[in-house]
């Protein structure tokens, strides 16, 4: 081979690479503008649209919010109430409160809320107030970091992310799962559910394959999921 044609294919192969490397790079943009990639570029990429439909959909936007809370902030993330703890909806109770709460004010309150006894939401207290949370005094029990603490608004938990426990974040995060797949009428396998929900930036609850089986399970056993005929996609119940 003579040096012309070497050099030719040389500067050929660097093209291509320099092609390549920047593709992704533009990949990258439109992803995180959150757009779907255009045609010529996933041509480019070696993305089939057969493949592209069913491993790399385009990113699905939240959830339409419902109607937040007046001393929500920016960042603040939502669940059914429902789905709360006790401990969360205590403390939600007591930063929506001019002042103190009797102990049965708040059973009463949350009981109408959760189906939890009685027992288990005063058992809340004392793990509260050693955590320094709250204060329990004659005049009932008070709010001591509001940091922590989020609001229960028109059926709705709201709070900042520090304000989610284990129990919130599921929630979130099964939420979220089910919003994926009702985009999907045909269902998803349990690996492209991982895909999609990791590129949901507005979930904050942690995200792995085995968390992602977990919530299938909890929401095969609730009625909301089901496996689609012999496949391995998962579906929504419809109604």
């Amino acid at each position: 081979m003579n040096n012309d044609l070497f050099s030719a294919e040389l500067e050929a192969t660097r093209s291509l690479v320099e092609l390549y490397e920047q593709a992704k790079k533009c990949q990258a943009l439109f992803e995180r503008a959150h757009m779907a990639l255009p045609e010529p570029l996933r041509r480019v990429l070696g993305m089939s649209g057969a493949v592209e439909k069913t491993t790399t959909p385009p990113n699905i936007s939240a959830p339409e919010k419902p109607p937040m809370p007046v001393d929500a902030g920016p960042d603040w993330i939502w669940i059914k109430a429902t789905d709360a703890s006790p401990a969360s909806v205590v403390l939600a109770l007591l930063r929506g409160a001019n002042g103190p709460l009797r102990p049965k004010e708040l059973i009463d309150e949350v009981t109408s809320l959760l189906e939890v006894p009685a027992g288990s939401v005063y058992n809340v207290g004392p793990r509260l107030e050693s955590r320094q949370i709250i204060k329990r005094g004659e005049e009932g029990w008070e709010l001591i970091k509001q940091e922590g603490a989020g609001l229960i608004h028109k059926g709705f938990f709201w709070g900042p992310p520090t304000a989610f426990g284990k129990q919130e974040l599921a929630a979130q995060r099964r939420a979220a799962l089910l919003h994926v797949l009702s985009f999907h009428p045909t269902g998803l396998q349990i690996v492209q559910i991982l895909q999609q929900l990791k590129r949901c930036s507005w979930v904050v609850a942690p995200i792995n394959k085995d968390l992602v089986k977990e919530d299938i399970g909890v929401l095969k056993d609730a009625g909301k999921v089901k496996k689609r005929g012999n496949t391995k996609n998962w579906e929504i119940v419809r109604e």
